[in-house]
């Protein structure tokens, strides 16, 4: 069975231990990972940085990794047990969710049930909150 990477994870895919930095999180926190593509998006990380407070009051926080030189952006939105509930690519950084969408996806995870696990059936379009 192949290793799960922030680039080839799938929804419902638990990532590793090591691709999610636990030694800043709390057990509660669900994670915004950000893989960017060939640079890095400083606006679109500034955005998200000045929301950290917010997602704080849901048990959120944004991660960003080094640039992996791919085509595209990846934002992976994981929960407390490192299980992907959504994953956005795009070439521009427009087109990945914005500071309100990750407060929502951080609202629901924070008040989901843990043990009702990913959803039977996700939206592969779009967001499920």
């Amino acid at each position: 069975m192949a290793t799960v990477t922030l680039r080839t994870a799938r929804v419902g895919d638990k990532l590793p231990r090591s691709l999610i930095d636990r030694r800043r999180a709390r057990r509660l926190d669900a994670t915004a990972i950000l893989a960017p593509g060939a640079d890095r998006p400083a606006s679109y990380i500034s955005q998200l940085d000045e929301r950290a407070d917010e997602f704080a009051a849901w048990d959120g926080r944004v991660e960003v990794h080094a640039p992996t030189g791919a085509p595209t952006h990846r934002l992976l939105v994981v929960d407390r047990y490192g299980q992907v509930y959504a994953i956005h690519d795009a070439g521009d950084t427009a087109d990945l969710p914005d500071a309100d969408a990750l407060e929502e996806w951080f609202r629901f995870l924070a008040t989901a049930c843990p043990e009702c696990g990913v959803i039977d059936d996700p939206v592969l379009s779009g967001p499920t909150p």
